[in-house]
């Protein structure tokens, strides 16, 4: 790797001779304070009094890490600024302060030293602008104003205070850049590049000598503005500031060309870093491994040794506490429908107690993030609402962890799931259907369990419905007649309605449920009249979306496991007649009767029809249950003899009435008892 040259030159050879003293007193303790939001804080208020009005930041969750960092640096950062104070008063030269402050700060790392100078500077610079804004109108920054040689004649802003005010500030927004660069570095992980040590030692002298720098510059900043205040009341004013100006341009012109080159030698090292991580998934991937902490690491930690954030306590935790777990990667962009977050969430949380050798664990990767206002801001919404554990600071992702999920997981905007085992190999690139349709049923969220319980469903109104509501779950052990309908036909679900209440005033124990289409707006205008003719019962505008997505999650499902292409199956066919029903112009009603019943559909008139010869079939209702002398009364059964038979084990369901309809000829089937010897 080429590294960038000059380094040598920005310090003369007796001030080398200081960074090696300097350098000798840098020891760093291992705890180290997240520093980022109080360098984002100094960096607000630097750019807020460098506009012509003050920008109205809403106070937001970010408000709590600075609160954070403030309660661990807040007395260093005020002792900083009582030691720039000294240099001015005492006429301390510059160096001698900076090495002050240096030795005072041994224990940080070099972006913790310039964020707490930084943000001492910062706090003189905001108290100065904030009385010299509002001495005019407040009478309290009036006094203030007074006591710090700050009255008013000395606050109208002349030609050459406009000078140094402009160079003031183009040093102070170079300086946060430096502090910035050196916190990336800092947060790189530098062992991918261990065997390049002349790049990575230049690279770490050129950190020391930026740092020592905006240090130094910080210290002459101080001093600018002290000198600014007493200004107004100095007679010879331009001889006084014109030096400073150039002094300060000087200092911005160097830290300018320092992150120049502390710039490009930190691009040149990401890239470098991008490729050997994006080699080191492939690898770890295509591997086994026994521990799922290597493979943790390599996507979340390299840059954060606590990159999660844990939501039942708020707070920072590292990959450990995933260590020897089922790891669910929830991958999403930020543009998730609610509906679907909201699925896998009411999924997930129906986990399996007392089994904890099925413990599980969900984290949310929210993909595409660019840290830009508007996204944090939806980011911290959809965060605060969820269960699980999610990256604390996405921008922190490697973008070679980004490219491996887009082009080997193949993300592509869309939420997708991504089961891990106990050692971090991929158990599932596809486990959002199986969380969408059983949730923690389908641990560990393997491909053969996704089969397993496929080869086990039968079409019913428990895979229907799935406890989408509680009361849903109650009528069906009750086997109570369950119907479901979907329609945008208002004429046509009244005269549904009307015949279903006859049905349960006739004593049957039926259950009309509106579920909506697959055509989310005409389902939305059509709900609101149901619920205002009060027609039937009916999901909520969020439940009938989740509906409608665990239908699609099915069909995924299936074709996905080569279902689709078996003639005889079913389920696949009714799934799919049910996605596609919403161009039909009248409606559909499944009739089911209890949880694991079988489930028959209608159509349109047919049903209209069926429902209006009650008088015809409804004393069949007792011999063959509803389901049965519905289906009678259709005249599906076969005009011949139907040979079809299944075995099924032996199940609550076989001795309690549930029915089951025959795949062949539609009919319902006849219950017989079968007894075989378990001996051999």
């Amino acid at each position: 790797m080429q590294s960038q040259g000059g380094s040598e030159c920005l310090l003369p050879e007796h001030e080398d001779i200081l960074m090696k003293k300097i350098l000798q007193t840098h020891a760093p303790e291992e705890h180290q304070v997240d520093s980022a939001s109080l360098l984002d804080l100094t960096e607000r208020i630097f750019l807020n009094f460098a506009v012509s009005s003050v920008r109205k930041d809403c106070r937001s969750k970010e408000d709590a890490k600075i609160v954070n960092a403030v309660k661990e640096l807040g007395i260093t950062v005020h002792h900083m600024s009582c030691e720039m104070l000294q240099h001015i008063s005492t006429d301390r030269p510059p160096k001698a302060t900076t090495c002050v402050l240096l030795e005072s700060l041994e224990r940080h790392r070099w972006s913790t030293k310039l964020t707490i100078v930084l943000a001492a500077l910062a706090s003189s610079y905001g108290n100065y602008w904030l009385i010299a804004r509002f001495c005019l109108t407040n009478p309290l920054a009036l006094s203030l104003a007074a006591m710090k040689g700050q009255l008013r004649n000395s606050l109208k802003t002349t030609t050459i205070l406009n000078y140094r005010l402009k160079a003031l500030r183009y040093l102070l927004e170079k300086m946060v850049s430096v502090a910035k660069c050196v916190m990336a570095f800092e947060i790189l992980p530098t062992n991918y590049v261990s065997q390049d040590y002349e790049a990575l030692a230049m690279m770490k002298n050129q950190v020391h000598i930026a740092s020592y720098w905006v240090i130094r510059s910080s210290v002459e900043c101080a001093s600018q503005i002290t000198s600014t205040i007493a200004s107004g009341v100095e007679s010879n004013l331009q001889a006084k500031v014109t030096p400073q100006v150039w002094e300060l341009w000087s200092l911005a012109k160097k830290i300018s060309y320092i992150y120049e080159v502390l710039r490009n030698n930190f691009d040149a090292f990401s890239q470098q870093i991008e490729k050997k991580v994006h080699l080191r998934l492939v690898n770890l991937f295509a591997g086994v491994h026994d521990n799922n902490q290597d493979v943790l690491y390599t996507l979340f930690a390299q840059k954060d040794d606590f990159p999660l954030r844990d939501s039942c306590s708020q707070e920072k935790v590292g990959v450990n506490v995933l260590s020897n777990k089922v790891v669910m990667l929830f991958i999403s962009s930020l543009n998730i429908y609610p509906e679907k977050l909201l699925l896998v969430v009411q999924q997930s949380e129906k986990k399996i107690h007392n089994r904890p050798e099925e413990e599980y664990e969900i984290v949310w990767i929210p993909a595409m993030f660019s840290a830009q206002e508007v996204e944090r801001r939806v980011y911290d919404q959809v965060v605060d609402i969820l269960p699980w554990y999610s990256i604390t600071e996405p921008s922190n992702l490697s973008s070679s962890v980004m490219k491996f999920i887009k082009e080997v997981w193949h993300f592509q905007g869309d939420s997708m799931m991504v089961a891990l085992d106990h050692g971090g190999n991929v158990s599932s690139l596809d486990a959002f259907d199986m969380v969408a349709i059983w949730g923690s049923k389908a641990y560990p969220f393997t491909t053969s369990k996704e089969r397993e319980l496929w080869e086990e469903q039968r079409w019913t109104m428990e895979l229907l419905l799935d406890s989408i509501d509680p009361l849903f779950s109650y009528w069906m052990e009750e086997r109570r007649i369950i119907c479901l309908y979907g329609t945008n036909d208002l004429g046509w679900a009244r005269e549904l309605s009307k015949k279903m209440k006859a049905l349960s005033e006739a004593g049957v124990p039926v259950e009309l449920i509106y579920v909506g289409s697959n055509m989310q707006e005409q389902t939305s205008s059509t709900l609101t009249r149901i619920m205002e003719e009060k027609l039937s019962r009916y999901l909520s505008h969020v439940n009938i979306r989740i509906f409608w997505l665990r239908l699609q999650s099915m069909r995924s499902s299936r074709q996905r496991l080569g279902y689709a292409s078996e003639s005889d199956d079913s389920i696949t066919q009714e799934i799919d007649s049910l996605l596609s029903s919403d161009t039909r112009s009248s409606g559909w009603l499944l009739v089911g009767e209890g949880a694991s019943g079988e489930v028959l559909k209608l159509w349109g008139n047919q049903v209209l029809e069926s429902l209006s010869n009650l008088h015809a079939w409804g004393q069949k209702i007792r011999r063959l249950g509803f389901l049965g002398a519905l289906l009678k009364s259709l005249g599906t059964s076969a005009t011949e003899p139907c040979d079809y038979s299944v075995v099924t084990p032996f199940s609550e369901s076989s001795i309690n009435g549930e029915s089951s309809v025959c795949k062949k000829c539609k009919s319902i089937m006849e219950k017989h008892i079968m007894y075989q010897c378990g001996t051999c």
